[in-house]
């Protein structure tokens, strides 16, 4: 559970969830991430666990609010966007870009 938190000029990714198949049940609820390159990076490699990430406000992000990743290679745009319902494996609700 990774809730409550402001992090702000994170040179990379505001929240970090998972690494592959060992991302397993995260909840991201009720953060603001502020100045960071990308709000939150979220693993879409096949086998990964699931995420909940919902209720976040996401400001002045440079890359997008929530990417998906593939280790360390970007592998989608901003799923808060588009293109979520293409991962079983992710739950995105309520998340707000500002």
């Amino acid at each position: 559970m990774i809730s409550g938190n402001v992090i702000e000029n994170a040179p990379k990714w505001g929240l970090m969830l998972g690494w592959g198949p060992y991302m397993r049940g995260i909840v991201a609820t009720g953060n603001l991430v502020r100045s960071a390159g990308s709000g939150c990076a979220v693993t879409v490699v096949e086998g990964a666990g699931t995420a909940v990430i919902t209720n976040n406000l996401f400001q002045d992000v440079k890359d997008g609010a929530v990417i998906g990743y593939r280790w360390n290679d970007k592998a989608t745009g901003d799923l808060l966007m588009h293109g979520s319902e293409a991962y079983a494996h992710l739950t995105l609700s309520g998340n707000r870009l500002a």
